[in-house]
């Protein structure tokens, strides 16, 4: 295997062991924390602590993406991933202290780390990539992230067989502090410099995608000197046209991994006709959400080429894919499922099946959706990585935030609404953005064959 695949797989790998806890928790943390309101109120816990917790989150993740760049810059993209890492191991840890006030310190810190860890990952893989190996790298590390979902799944299957999230409460918070531990070791093992085995041994033949862009002589941008000079350069880059349309997407992104990380799951296990699976239905739907990311990080990475499929094709299927998972949560989903537990009635009855389809739709159209900014943006802005990812995290974790918070009194028909808007409004704007990098290849090639 060549070291530049083995290094995207075992970056891959970290984030499999990091995100099988975070994914998970996420998935339940806003069940639990309603069940510890009721049975340890001592601890300040409010049956919505686990939206304000993951609302916390997302608003320090976009405050701290405003002067992240100039911090990876100086860490570099491997040292900004092992210490953005380390907040997600300190959130986990408060769960076995539990007070409201630990937690939505543990959320702070996390939300400063994972600023770090999204730019350093960002600006690693686009280090590590050789020319024309974005699209597969990004899909095989997308894939493998979110196998985290597979892993997690089945591992609170195994314990919610033989009691409930509320008995093994420690158990499994003491599980997810140490995979994460074990994904940071991962990191540490890392080379230094990606950079080396993403430029050696490049691809000599033509692409077949013409939408890489060609070098140039000024492909590489000096690191700012300063954060304010670094935030003059980031915000230049935000006002470019395509960054701007970008910017639809990337709060779009915010927006459905929200509801699919945390609103999804607290609906069904607040639709009672749904209690007959007991807890069971959190993990049986984190497993179809885990089959379908990876069955989308595999669609666009290894099976993209051989499927002669392009980014609006992939674009085209993640509109589908959506707009069919939110119908279908409409249809089946008691409206106040957001805020309370409800029996009210549904469109068509819920049921477990019907509820994996649906999370299958939102598991591979996330992965779409995903995997094609990171190579948009690893083909626009290549020679500026770190700013252009810090960007996209600054208006996702900013849509996640707002998210997360509007969803604790917000019912499921308007947060519906919202996610219909944007995935048409996204659709539009991507193809728009393609559109834009596109022509100017097919004039290079035309003035050449002149």
């Amino acid at each position: 295997m060549r070291r530049d695949l083995f290094t995207v797989v075992q970056l891959g790998a970290s984030f499999a062991f990091i995100f099988s806890a975070f994914n998970s928790q996420g998935l339940i943390e806003v069940a639990v924390l309603r069940k510890k309101a009721e049975t340890s109120p001592d601890t300040g816990i409010t049956a919505n602590s686990g939206y304000y917790s993951l609302s916390i989150i997302y608003f320090f993740f976009t405050f701290f993406n405003i002067v992240i760049p100039s911090i990876v810059q100086k860490l570099g993209a491997k040292w900004s991933q092992i210490i953005g890492a380390s907040g997600y191991l300190f959130f986990m840890l408060t769960f076995l202290y539990l007070n409201v006030w630990l937690l939505y310190f543990g959320s702070a810190v996390l939300g400063a780390g994972a600023a770090l860890l999204w730019a350093g990952n960002g600006c690693y893989l686009v280090e590590i990539s050789r020319r024309n190996k974005m699209e597969r790298n990004s899909g095989i590390m997308w894939a493998m992230l979110q196998s985290s979902l597979i892993t997690g799944g089945i591992f609170l299957i195994y314990v919610l067989r033989s009691g409930d999230l509320s008995n093994s409460f420690t158990f499994i918070y003491m599980v997810f502090s140490s995979v994460i531990a074990i994904g940071i070791v991962v990191l540490l093992f890392l080379p230094n410099n990606p950079a080396q085995y993403g430029s050696q041994n490049e691809d000599i033949e033509s692409s077949e995608d013409p939408l890489i862009l060609p070098e140039t002589e000024n492909d590489v941008t000096l690191p700012a000197s300063s954060v304010s000079e670094q935030l003059r350069s980031t915000i230049a880059l935000l006002l470019t046209p395509n960054m701007l349309c970008l910017a639809v997407l990337f709060v779009y992104s915010g927006l459905e991994m929200t509801f699919y990380t945390g609103v999804y799951t607290s609906c069904l296990s607040a639709t009672l006709p749904l209690k007959i699976f007991s807890d069971l239905v959190i993990p049986y739907n984190a497993l179809s959400i885990g089959a379908g990311q990876i069955a989308g990080g595999v669609v666009t990475g290894p099976l993209m080429k051989i499927l002669r499929m392009r980014s609006q094709h992939i674009i085209y299927l993640a509109f589908v894919g959506h707009l069919t998972s939110f119908i279908l949560a409409y249809l089946c989903l008691p409206y106040d499922s957001t805020v309370h537990s409800t029996d009210a009635s549904t469109y068509l009855a819920p049921t477990l099946n019907l509820t994996l389809i649906i999370s299958f739709l939102l598991g591979v159209s996330d992965a779409f959706w995903q995997t094609q900014i990171y190579v948009t943006i690893g083909q626009v802005f290549k020679e500026d990585p770190v700013n252009a990812f810090a960007i996209f995290k600054f208006f996702q974790s900013m849509a996640a935030c707002v998210s997360f918070f509007y969803s604790s009194f917000l019912f499921l028909p308007s947060q519906l609404l919202i996610l219909t808007i944007g995935c048409v409004a996204s659709t539009f704007f991507f193809l728009k953005v393609r559109l834009a990098i596109q022509v100017p290849i097919v004039e290079l090639v035309r003035d050449r064959e002149i």
